[in-house]
């Protein structure tokens, strides 16, 4: 393998688990704060005109750089929209986790 395509593995690679963290924090906490759906978006749509041009140079490291990208800010914003809508500016309230009143004790 050469080096210049291993390390675009390599980079894909770091890409991917920037992704799979953030993915992993949205539905480990139920919570998008701090998380911009739109932005998500954006990149998911520079990252599909990107596409065309790496489908264009026949680079398959490129390619699936930016479907990973895509997948991955569309799977971002899509969980953020999803619990955002479930988020009240009190806290617990309009949560999808239960509250403690919610919770009987043992």
């Amino acid at each position: 393998m050469e080096l210049h395509t291993l390390s675009g593995s390599l980079g894909t690679a770091i890409v991917v688990g920037g992704y799979i963290s953030q993915v992993a924090r949205l539905v480990r906490t139920h919570r998008a704060e701090g998380v911009s759906g739109r932005a998500y978006l954006l990149w998911a749509v520079a990252s599909g005109l990107l596409l065309v041009h790496a489908r264009g140079m026949r680079s398959v490291v490129f390619t699936v750089l930016l479907i990973s990208q895509i997948v991955g800010c569309v799977l971002i914003a899509t969980m953020a929209t999803i619990y955002r809508r479930f988020e009240s500016p009190g806290g617990a309230a309009g949560s999808m986790r239960p509250s403690a009143e919610d919770c009987p004790e043992p």
